[in-house]
C-alpha cells in the first residue's frame, strides 16, 4: 500500500463530505508523459479508475489517496513510480455511505481495496457505536490501526497473493464466528463475486435482512473498469 497526495490548482473547493465516497483518477497510458485531458462526449479513457479519497484537505488543495501496489496495471504501475510534478486527472466525488439513524452495530466486511472506505466511515462513527471490522488482506503485515471515536473491533485475515480465493478468508470467518446481532448494519465491500457470495451467506445462513446490507463489488477478477455501481442486488 502506498498513499500519494493528489495536488493542484484544479483542486480549489473539491471536497467529499460522504464517506466511501469514490473518485475517479485518470492515468497516463504506456508512451504518455501524462493523460489526455478529460472532455465531453470523449470515450471512456482506458487507464481511469475508481478510488475512495482516503482525506481531503480542501483548504490546500490537496487530496489523499492509498494505492494497493499489486503488480501490472495503469494504477499500480504509476503509483509505484510516482514523483512530486507529474500529472493525472481527477474527476468526482461521486456519492458514498450515508449513515444509519437507527441504532445498531455497524459491521465492515472487505478486503483491502475496501480499507480506504472503512477509514472515512470509521472516522465519522459517534463515541457511542461499536463497529466490528473483518478485513482480508494478502499478508498479515497489512495490518494497521484504524482510529475512530467509537468503539472498534478488528479481525484481520490474510488470504495470500492468490486473488482467484478473494472472500475465501472472509467466508471462513464468517461461518466460524457468531453471526451479526439482528439489528447490525453491514457494510460489504470486496471483490464483485465474493461480495455476491458474502451477501448471500449473510442473508440465508446468518439471518441477516437484506435491507440491512450495503453491498459494494470494488473489483472484479480479469476485469478492468469494473463498473462503480454493483451493489449485487442480483444476488
Amino acid at each position: 500500500m502506498r498513499r500519494i497526495t493528489l495536488q493542484g490548482d484544479e483542486l480549489d473547493g473539491f471536497d467529499a463530505p460522504d464517506a466511501a465516497s469514490y473518485i475517479k483518477l485518470i492515468f497516463p497510458e504506456p508512451g504518455q508523459a501524462e493523460p489526455d485531458r478529460p472532455l465531453p462526449d470523449t470515450p471512456r479513457p482506458k487507464a481511469m479508475r475508481t478510488y475512495t479519497p482516503q482525506a481531503v484537505r480542501t483548504g490546500d488543495r490537496e487530496v489523499d489517496v492509498d494505492f494497493v501496489l499489486h503488480g501490472v496495471g495503469p494504477a499500480s504501475t504509476w503509483a509505484a513510480q510516482a514523483v512530486v510534478g507529474q500529472v493525472i486527472y481527477l474527476m468526482g466525488p461521486g456519492p458514498g455511505y450515508k449513515q444509519a439513524v437507527e441504532p445498531g452495530p455497524l459491521w465492515l466486511i472487505g478486503d483491502d481495496s475496501a480499507l480506504p472506505a472503512f477509514e472515512t466511515i470509521l472516522s465519522r462513527q459517534p463515541e457511542a457505536s461499536t463497529v466490528h471490522v473483518m478485513v482480508e488482506v494478502v499478508d498479515a503485515a497489512e495490518s494497521r490501526a484504524l482510529p475512530s471515536p467509537a468503539k472498534v473491533t478488528t479481525e484481520w485475515l490474510p488470504r495470500g497473493g492468490d486473488n482467484t480465493q478473494a472472500g475465501t478468508a472472509l467466508e471462513a470467518a464468517l461461518r466460524a464466528s457468531t453471526p451479526p446481532p439482528a439489528d447490525a448494519r453491514i457494510y460489504l465491500a470486496c471483490e464483485a463475486g465474493a461480495m455476491r457470495r458474502l451477501r448471500l451467506l449473510l442473508i440465508n445462513d446468518l439471518g441477516v435482512g437484506k435491507a440491512r446490507i450495503v453491498g459494494r463489488g470494488y473489483w472484479k477478477l480479469e476485469t478492468a473498469n469494473h463498473p462503480d455501481h454493483d451493489y449485487g442486488d442480483d444476488a
